[in-house]
């Protein structure tokens, strides 16, 4: 079996003491055993980095496969996402959110997957977990593949509506490289950013595709402090009147 290297790229701000703390342990031991291949941090005002390179410093010194950055100026959530992936030194990223958690399994059912199924991958592929547990199953579409041409199959189903707003997937870098948006309408998009991120990347790459695989698993964190619950009002009328419509669209071809 020829070595399957995933990234891991982790956006933060001020998450290190809350979430990255203890997290950051199992992710040292999954670089070290080698079920992930690098660990890439991309820092919004630089409290997190601060923190991390307290605790390890010494570690990251010594190991080139661990990179932690602080930005120069706070990108917000979409931007700072594309940021850290764009840095993975490989095609498969697992793009996760700093206050959510993968343990070991989850890299390996990922690797377990593009190993039986890359052959028939496209080049712009996303892996999607089939569970963001405790609260988000989408079991039921376990071994789906979503294109441009199918979307309308499975859109309607509100469930998946919220599968392409969960992230904390794997995504080919072809993806993140060839990605174009407006920024000026980034500021409506904060607790919608995954949502935006498929979007476009069904209108913009032909051979798109989402697979949601079995047993892909993680654990999402619901709390006061997320992103998505303190920016979600401001997202609300963007949803209705451009994003919901522009999948309607979608749909209809």
């Amino acid at each position: 079996m020829d070595k399957i290297n995933i990234s891991l790229c982790i956006p933060t701000m001020d998450r290190f003491d809350t979430f990255l703390k203890e997290y950051l342990k199992s992710y040292i031991t999954y670089l070290e055993t080698g079920v992930i291949s690098e660990i890439i941090i991309c820092d919004e005002n630089g409290n997190d980095y601060e923190e991390i390179m307290k605790v390890y410093g010494d570690y990251i010194e010594k190991n080139s496969n661990f990179k932690v950055y602080k930005n120069d100026t706070i990108l917000g959530v979409f931007k700072n996402k594309l940021k850290v992936a764009s840095l993975s030194s490989f095609n498969y990223i697992a793009l996760i959110d700093s206050d959510n958690f993968c343990d070991e399994i989850y890299f390996l059912k990922a690797k377990d997957y593009i190993f039986v199924n890359e052959n028939s991958f496209s080049k712009s592929v996303i892996l999607a977990p089939s569970f963001a547990k405790p609260n988000y199953t989408y079991k039921q579409f376990e071994g789906s593949i979503v294109t441009k041409q199918n979307i309308g199959h499975f859109f309607h189903d509100v469930t998946y509506q919220i599968i392409l707003n969960t992230g904390n997937f794997i995504v080919s870098k072809n993806i993140i490289e060839n990605i174009k948006y407006d920024e000026s309408i980034l500021y409506y998009i904060t607790a919608c950013d995954v949502l935006f991120f498929n979007l476009l990347a069904f209108q913009q790459i032909d051979d798109f595709q989402i697979h949601v695989v079995k047993d892909l698993e993680y654990t999402h964190v619901i709390h006061s402090g997320s992103i998505c619950a303190n920016t979600e009002s401001n997202c609300a009328d963007y949803i209705k009147n451009v994003i919901m419509p522009s999948y309607y669209e979608l749909c209809n071809k």
